[in-house]
C-alpha cells in the first residue's frame, strides 16, 4: 500500500513540475511574440509618418 502511495506521490509532483515548466515556456513564447508584434507596429507607424 505505502510503495503504491509513493508512488502516485512521485508522478503527482512530477507533473506539477511539468505543467510548471510549460506554464512558463508558454508565458515566455508570449511575451516574446508581443514584443515582435509591438516592434512590428511601431515599423508602420514610423513609416506612416514619414511619408506625410
Amino acid at each position: 500500500m505505502a510503495e503504491g502511495l509513493t508512488y502516485l506521490a512521485v508522478a503527482y509532483l512530477g507533473m506539477l513540475v511539468a505543467i510548471g515548466i510549460w506554464t512558463w515556456t508558454v508565458f515566455t513564447r508570449s511575451n516574446n511574440l508581443e514584443q515582435r508584434i509591438h516592434a512590428v507596429e511601431e515599423y508602420f507607424i514610423r513609416d506612416k509618418t514619414e511619408e506625410q
